[in-house]
């Protein structure tokens, strides 16, 4: 993950925007971490209201965004499931990845994205890790001309929300 970080901050890895089908790309990291989830004894499912859902993104920036956020949803829920939800709404080709985890205080929401900087006053060692790739999925998502939402509660899970531009919508940079 630092890596990715590095590289998107020193502007070095290049989003390209085509059209990218995310609901695919929803179902392909839903396969990979699939025996991740199931190993916990998760359901991981997608729950994708269109064949396809189309976004002006690039390809590898989206398996970024999902691949950081359904496992940090797998990685702090130990009972229920993960959902990933796909659709069209308004302007924009939304991502949700919702958990029935051990959420977070929302008041440290605010810090999440911040490079480096977690939760950890009273959360143990158990949040350890998730500030970093959640860095790089905010960046990776403000370089897609998309916004990143989170919402949490303590003891009932979160759910991350990523908005995505629809094809067309975005000017040539």
């Amino acid at each position: 993950g630092v890596l990715n970080l590095s590289k998107l901050e020193a502007g070095q890895m290049q989003l390209e925007s085509t059209a990218v089908d995310v609901a695919a790309q929803a179902e392909t990291i839903a396969e990979e971490l699939r025996p991740k989830a199931e190993g916990k004894g998760l359901r991981l499912q997608v729950n994708a209201r269109e064949a396809s859902v189309w976004a002006e993104a690039d390809e590898g920036g989206v398996q970024i965004v999902l691949q950081n956020l359904v496992s940090n949803a797998i990685k702090y829920t130990d009972a229920g499931e993960v959902r990933i939800q796909v659709a069209y709404e308004g302007e924009a080709a939304v991502l949700e990845v919702e958990d029935t985890g051990i959420g977070m205080d929302p008041g440290g929401v605010e810090t999440l994205f911040d490079p480096f900087r977690q939760e950890s006053e009273g959360l143990g060692r158990e949040y350890e890790g998730t500030g970093l790739g959640l860095t790089v999925t905010k960046k990776a998502v403000d370089q897609m001309g998309g916004s990143i939402d989170m919402e949490t509660e303590k003891g009932e899970g979160s759910r991350c929300t990523v908005r995505l531009p629809l094809v067309g919508q975005t000017e040539a940079a």
